[in-house]
């Protein structure tokens, strides 16, 4: 039924473990029981599959080994080979699949760590990060600034007009944007319970063959979430001998280790990984260090703190069988289930509903490109690859994934079964957070702008806007909201002194004003549109201080552009733990 073997069902199935089935294996093919030791140099890389189960290597004494760890299906073919010889061969040795599988990855680890952080880098280096600006963004930057200076001091009201004009009309226009999406939402409404009803349908028919699906999990000072983690990743609705569970955590990270090899004992299918120390530390280079690693044809990202709801991976993968090879990515709703706990929370609650729930769901509909979410992504394993995976030096990966994707002709879409995740509670941790977001956001940007004839020509007019808007609202819009305050907040005051017009903005008030009401009336109603009966209580009466969030984002954006320039790879962890409390580092 599930397309496995019965050693793999017996170990999934805790009925016998490793050692034991090697043990009978061995007797019943008259073979010694051995491992591969440290001097074991394995003879050809490219059969070190994580699939392969066997692994043939030369000791220092020039010694030829195979060690194997044959499927039980198999076993009386191979032993009756066996017996066809003459003599016992003295080469041949039964080891454990975990044996066999640990000593690839050893041997490959070297190799696997400089792909991680040089592969995109090395293969396509304008799509990587590791170079904030290029030559000719440097060049042209250093232009643009000296005409800005020359304007300001030649023309400097002129020159404040026109750029609070430029931010205006750009902020309107994303507002509008928004408008859309608040008045597609009927449409959208009934295309989601049309979803469900077809996904509860699909859910309850017998399933034939499942495909081995790869889940990948970075960790670092983490130890608190370990077990909570390896619970839920056991509970999703999908067979543990197909699941193929890697926990990667750095190799000094030692509490994180120690709690991960506790939680995961026992528990077939789960694999830690360690991430040999070195810069630059961050998730994206530890999920290329163990993506070699992975033996699934689909990959799901989580993070620490993530519960996916049990049916997530079964939903993506009839949405993949559904759908053509272009449709690359599925991105499941993140859901904040500790947003009654504090201010930040709340509001970081409705950011994601709007986000997860009526923004990436319009998105994919039109086929725009959608800067992905940190985790619940869904891949197929072929296309992640065929992009070059994660850039190792982007510290939000997951929306320069989700450009690249789109350069590159394949589709991202979203599904419903939601993951619920943990919101920072203090100002510290949120700060942090949200600076390395938007500093990644800005990296994105530059990167996939140092040839934007080819960024147009790839995307096409339609998704070439959509990007524009979508990041430069991203990394401008709490900016953008803070000069509208401002300026309406200088122009009251003037008035209020007998100076009127003190700036001399004119009908560009009334823009702004606009811009400001109008910007937190469709975020609110959109909200509103989203959430749930129980979200409804606790989180929408935080609905009218969106405005001092908006200004606080400001804040994190200034932070974002000058840790571009000081330290552009430098990650700063949001700590986690059980209770949904974050915790200073």
């Amino acid at each position: 039924m599930n397309g496995s073997d019965l050693s793999a069902e017996l170990l999934a199935g805790g009925l016998t473990s490793e050692e034991r089935l090697a043990d009978a294996v061995a007797r019943v093919l008259g073979l010694p029981r051995g491992r591969p030791g440290p001097d074991d140099t394995i003879l050809d890389m490219r059969a070190a599959h994580p699939r392969q189960r066997f692994v043939k290597t030369c000791t220092a004494q020039l010694r030829p080994r195979v060690f194997l760890a044959p499927p039980l299906d198999g076993l009386d073919a191979l032993a009756g080979r066996l017996r066809e010889r003459r003599s016992r061969p003295e080469h041949l040795f039964v080891a454990t699949l975990a044996d066999i599988r640990a000593h690839g990855a050893q041997a490959s680890e070297a190799q696997r760590l400089r792909e991680a952080v040089d592969r995109l880098s090395t293969a396509s280096p304008t799509l990587s990060a590791r170079s904030t600006l290029s030559a000719g963004q440097a060049f042209f930057g250093g232009i643009l600034l000296c005409v800005l200076l020359f304007s300001a001091m030649r023309f400097g009201y002129g020159l404040w007009a026109l750029s609070h004009a430029a931010l205006g009309l750009f902020f309107a226009a994303w507002t509008l944007f928004r408008l859309h999406i608040l008045i597609d939402r009927p449409r959208e409404r009934r295309r989601r319970q049309a979803d469900e009803r077809l996904r509860d349908e699909t859910l309850s028919l017998p399933v034939g063959p499942m495909p081995i699906y790869t889940v990948l999990v970075a960790l670092y000072q983490e130890e608190e979430m370990a077990e909570p983690l390896v619970r839920s990743l056991a509970a999703l609705n999908w067979p543990a001998s197909r699941l193929d569970v890697k926990l990667i955590c750095e190799a000094d990270d030692a509490t994180t280790i120690a709690a991960v090899e506790r939680a995961m004992s026992g528990r077939a299918g789960f694999e830690l990984v360690r991430v040999p120390a070195g810069g630059p530390r961050t998730k994206p280079k530890a999920l290329n260090h163990a993506l070699p690693l992975a033996r699934g044809d689909y990959v799901v990202l989580y993070d620490a703190e993530d519960r996916p709801d049990p049916d997530q991976l079964l939903e993506a993968w009839y949405v993949f069988c559904a759908s053509p090879p272009e449709l690359a990515c599925l991105q499941a709703p993140l859901v904040i289930r500790n947003g009654a706990d504090g201010w930040f929370a709340r509001l970081f609650a409705l950011e994601y509903a709007v986000l997860f729930r009526a923004t990436h769901p319009y998105l994919a509909r039109r086929g725009l490109p959608i800067p992905l979410g940190g985790t619940s992504n869904h891949f197929r394993r072929q296309a992640l690859e065929a992009v070059g995976a994660w850039d190792s030096h982007n510290v939000a990966e997951d929306a320069d994934l989700g450009i690249r994707l789109s350069r590159r002709g394949f589709h991202t879409g979203t599904i419903h079964a939601p993951t619920s995740e943990i919101a920072p509670l203090r100002w510290r941790d949120w700060r942090n957070q949200r600076t390395r977001w938007i500093k990644g956001w800005c990296q994105t940007w530059l990167v996939h702008m140092r040839q934007p004839v080819r960024l147009w020509q790839e995307l096409g007019p339609r998704r070439f806007a959509t990007f524009q808007l979508l990041f430069l609202s991203m990394v401008g819009g709490g900016v953008m909201h803070t000069i509208f305050v401002g300026a309406v907040l200088v122009e009251v005051a003037a008035l209020l002194a007998g100076h009127p017009a003190f700036l001399g903005l004119g009908g560009w008030a009334i823009l702004d004003l606009f811009n400001i009401c109008a910007a937190l009336a469709v975020f609110g109603l959109l909200a509103a549109s989203v959430v749930t009966r129980q979200e409804r209580r606790t989180l929408l009466p935080g609905l009218w201080t969106l405005w001092a969030y908006w200004l606080l984002l400001s804040l994190a954006c200034l932070r974002a552009v000058t840790h571009l320039v000081t330290n552009p790879s430098g990650w700063e962890k949001t700590p986690h733990n059980e209770a949904g409390d974050a915790r200073a580092e």
